[in-house]
């Protein structure tokens, strides 16, 4: 198919869109991107900008039939999966409709389905008064975690051990919900991974496992990701089957989408699904292990492509953890950096670091080697030393 000129739209301008939009670039193709104003690093690399709130459906579908595109994409971002649903119905493009699209964002909705379907996953509830969140964790087996259903990422997640925490995380999940309404699950042990899906004509045609490093609960914020999983050979068959219950029972369809699961002792569960590709340098890790390239992959099917799919990895074992400074103040001079590894930094020596949170993100070190845990244990040594070793002065701790 001749790709020039063919117009695509993009969602999010972040630091894990661009590569999405430089990739658009490449292919020739025109290259529509919509956020919001502010100083996002892919804005300057759009061929065309639309400023635009990307979590408003109406207002992105009144853009998409304007621009006539003829595709519609993000990644690791799930404030416009509804936008992108309501496009890909309404101009009949390539991707998961608007009904299913709710689905993957809401998580009430997703864990609904999924025990309709006997998914593995979680017990949950979802509560709108703090009373039936007593009640749940009164009753429950274990500890509990409070999750806004309307929000990506973390935000406003926290783990109850005891009854005195429910008040609090009660509101704090609240506070991140535009519906006002959370879910309470049973919090699982087990070791967290996770894996990148290409779903073609409503078929599993792919799956990439990887491992996942997070941060401590409750929150488990990834950050760090390797491929292949160490446990690829014994896992892949258990896995293959409840993702394809999960994608089938959300009608995901014509994407590359991201799943989180969760190790326990009966067995993999499914923490959430998503119909777009991760973030946390997923599509690098996992297309550098398959030898292909996950951008161009996610862009060919959102045009209604037909891509080939490899039926074997001819890449390298890698892995990638993110580089996080959490000090508030000016980069003096960056920490060790082993030139056996590959280092991609945001900020240049002499930058002031963002204010926020204390999670300040500023890139990442990749490693490749031939031993799937090995290359993941040495790319989180490697980011320790970096961060221990940074110099950051006018610290504001």
């Amino acid at each position: 198919m001749e790709l020039k000129n063919k117009k695509i739209m993009i969602l999010g301008a972040g630091k894990y869109q661009t590569p999405l939009i430089n990739k658009a670039k490449e292919m020739n193709l025109e290259v529509h991107v919509c956020s919001i104003s502010g100083n996002y690093p892919g804005i300057p690399f759009a061929s065309f900008f639309h400023e635009v709130d990307i979590s408003v459906p109406k207002k992105i579908l009144a853009l998409a039939k304007k621009l006539d595109i003829d595709g519609i994409i993000t990644t690791a971002t799930d404030v416009c999966l509804e936008s992108i649903g309501l496009v890909v119905e309404k101009l009949n493009l390539s991707g998961t409709n608007h009904t299913n699209s709710i689905a993957c964002l809401n998580k009430s909705k997703m864990k609904e389905r999924f025990f309709k379907n006997d998914v593995p996953t979680p017990k949950y509830s979802t509560c709108e008064e703090i009373e039936h969140v007593i009640h749940f964790f009164n009753n429950s087996e274990s500890h509990c975690v409070l999750k806004p259903v309307d929000s990506s990422g973390s935000r406003g997640v926290h783990k109850v051990e005891n009854i005195n925490d429910i008040e609090f995380a009660f509101l704090e999940a609240q506070k991140f919900s535009k519906s006002k309404n959370i879910i309470i699950e049973e919090w699982v042990e087990g070791e967290e991974f996770g894996a990148q899906v290409v779903v073609l004509d409503n078929k599993v045609v792919m799956l990439i496992l990887h491992s996942d490093l997070t941060t401590p609960p409750p929150h488990r914020i990834p950050i760090a990701h390797g491929c292949p999983h160490y446990n690829e050979r014994e896992l892949l068959s258990p896995v293959t089957e409840c993702i394809t219950k999960a994608i089938n029972s959300l009608g995901i369809n014509n994407t590359i989408c991201n799943v989180d699961l969760i190790l326990t002792d009966e067995g993999p569960q499914i923490i959430e699904v998503t119909s777009r590709m991760g973030g946390t340098y997923l599509p690098e890790i996992c297309g550098n292990y398959w030898g292909i390239d996950m951008y161009k992959l996610a862009i060919e099917i959102s045009l209604g492509i037909k891509p080939i799919i490899p039926i074997r990895p001819t890449g390298k074992t890698n892995a990638a953890h993110k580089l996080i400074i959490n000090r508030l103040g000016t980069i003096s001079k960056y920490g060790q950096m082993s030139d056996k590894y590959s280092w991609d930094l945001w900020f240049k020596e002499g930058d002031g670091l963002p204010s926020g949170n204390n999670f300040r993100e500023i890139g990442y070190v990749q490693v490749f080697g031939t031993d799937p845990a090995r290359v993941l244990n040495e790319a989180s040594n490697a980011a320790k030393l970096f961060q221990d070793t940074s110099t950051i002065s006018g610290d504001n701790q």
